[in-house]
């Protein structure tokens, strides 16, 4: 068993941008759970950088509960790509928009790796590869990479492929609307492939009014049967214009304005199970000074939370 103790680790923001974010209430209920059972799972790490982890490494260190790191050996930062890729489409609790973008974006990696492996890359190809019909070695290897995740993900070779253009049209995206992506990944906004090109090739003045247009609350989860309303659009266009010529794209409807606290009301009574639970079979009086300061501590700050929201709630009233 790993030894658990406080580590110090790197964070990198694409490697942490491949992983889908936690809701609240599931932030909250991971919280709870590593307060009440400790860290049961290592925080994986690579070159002392996280690659598997994260939430768990930032709650851990907030609430001073001990975690294991385990140590994984990639040749390359692609390697590692890949397999943050691979491990996170591993889950189920994944959208179907975060699937496609993670294959997309673990074929890339691996056409990379697979590129550079043995030190050849498209400026120095590997003289003891022959390729067939006269493709492009670069292109063959992209063939036989997309086959194969095709095989393993129960999709087409050129299905990866068109995965791939859609990652990078996010990543695009992202760059002059960051806001606006979790809003697709999670499955909030449904938003076609071709529509998702479209957005990528907008101006980034253009791309940051739609987002405003859209909505800024990252948690507005909306059913795609709700998702009806075109926001994209300008009838009174005339054919031919930029506006016209624009394709309409498909989001949610208007925000809900009880979404989050309905979340949070749900999510309360697991709270209160816990505690019961915990009163009723721990053994308090026989704990360790260190698990009982930490549970302490956790409650201290739960107390405190509870009394800001009861007055936030009380201003409002």
């Amino acid at each position: 068993m790993t030894e658990k103790a406080f580590r110090q680790l790197n964070i990198d923001p694409e490697f942490k941008n491949l992983i889908r974010p936690l809701r609240r209430e599931e932030y909250r209920q991971l919280e709870l759970n590593l307060v009440m059972e400790g860290c049961r799972e290592d925080i994986i790490a690579w070159n002392d950088t996280i690659v598997d982890g994260h939430n768990r490494y930032e709650i851990c260190n907030k609430m001073r509960i001990p975690y294991g790191v385990k140590e994984l050996d990639f040749p390359s930062r692609d390697a590692a790509i890949a397999w943050i890729c691979a491990n996170q489409l591993g889950r189920r609790n994944i959208s179907e928009e975060t699937r496609k973008y993670l294959i997309g974006k673990q074929y890339e990696a691996e056409k990379k790796v697979q590129r550079n492996r043995n030190g050849y890359n498209q400026y120095r190809p590997n003289p003891n590869i022959t390729v067939g019909r006269g493709r492009p070695i670069d292109e063959e290897s992209g063939r036989r990479t997309a086959a194969r995740l095709g095989r393993k993900y129960h999709v087409s070779g050129a299905t990866v492929q068109k995965y791939a253009k859609y990652s990078a049209a996010l990543d695009t995206i992202e760059q002059n609307a960051p806001e606006l992506v979790p809003h697709i990944l999670s499955g909030a906004y449904k938003i076609s492939f071709e529509n998702i090109v479209a957005l990528s090739e907008m101006e980034p003045e253009e791309l940051k009014a739609l987002s405003k247009k859209i909505g800024k609350n990252p948690y507005a989860f909306a059913r795609y049967s709700e998702s009806r309303r075109c926001l994209y659009s300008d009838a009174s266009a005339k054919p031919g214009t930029a506006a016209a010529e624009q394709p309409a794209i498909k989001t949610m409807p208007a925000y809900d304005p009880d979404a989050e606290v309905a979340g949070l009301t749900l999510t309360i009574p697991s709270w209160m199970s816990s505690i019961d639970r915990t009163k009723s079979m721990a053994h308090l009086e026989a704990i360790s000074p260190a698990a009982r300061q930490n549970l302490l501590a956790a409650l201290t700050e739960l107390e405190g939370k509870i009394q800001e929201m009861l007055n936030a709630i009380e201003v409002e009233s």
